[in-house]
């Protein structure tokens, strides 16, 4: 990893992703310095295996969280692109080595803070109780929508939902990832492809490029 320059853009975009999420100026000005990291394609920012100690915000680019297996392969739990936060939670509450891996999808920019400094201003300060009370709701309530789409709706569905949900990421999102994360091999994922509707003005669409 790469500590990047705090730039004043990096900081004026970390700052309005967490007034989003409620944080007064006051609350902002207790935060620790950010490190700013830039990511090349593929690099990980968490690895399995390490202690996760950071957490943080995507500024741009895109990141991809999945679980390494024994035999080589890799299962995606998620992606996240600029203004979602990062950081596996299970793995930063557990203080345990990592389950899983997050590393960048395509060249990203992220800041991060050290989980233990938020945890001590969520004890003594309310803005920041708040805020990290918001932020573990979301990411609740989400891992409840995740649960439900893998158990109980299909294939199909699972495609047009990650589409609904990633419409912005899609674009650098390689091929082989969103088989992983819809739970199909890339083949399978092609034939879904395959069986999207074409454009309402009856022009043949243009085959999409896959990544590999």
């Amino acid at each position: 990893m790469v500590r990047a320059p705090q730039a004043a853009p990096d900081r004026a975009a970390l700052a309005a992703h967490l007034r989003r999420d409620g944080l007064s100026d006051a609350d902002l000005a207790l935060a620790p310095p950010a490190r700013i990291i830039a990511l090349a394609r593929d690099q990980a920012v968490l690895s399995a295996g390490d202690r996760a100690v950071d957490a943080g915000v995507v500024l741009t680019g895109a990141l991809r969280e999945f679980y390494p297996l024994a035999d080589g392969r890799e299962v995606t739990r998620g992606f996240a692109g600029p203004g979602a936060y990062l950081g596996s939670l299970s793995d930063l509450l557990a203080e345990a080595p990592a389950r899983s891996t997050i590393a960048a999808e395509v060249a990203s920019t992220v800041a991060l803070i050290p989980w233990a400094a938020i945890r001590a201003l969520a004890a003594t300060h309310p803005g920041w109780a708040a805020m990290v009370h918001r932020v573990t709701e979301r990411l609740y309530l989400a891992k409840a929508e995740r649960e439900y789409e893998l158990l109980a709706l299909d294939a199909a569905a699972r495609y047009q939902r990650f589409r609904a949900r990633y419409a912005a990421l899609e674009p650098v999102i390689r091929q082989r990832h969103v088989a992983s994360y819809i739970g199909v091999t890339p083949e399978h994922l092609s034939r879904l492809r395959a069986r999207e509707p074409r454009p309402a003005t009856g022009q043949p669409r243009s085959p999409a490029r896959t990544r590999r």
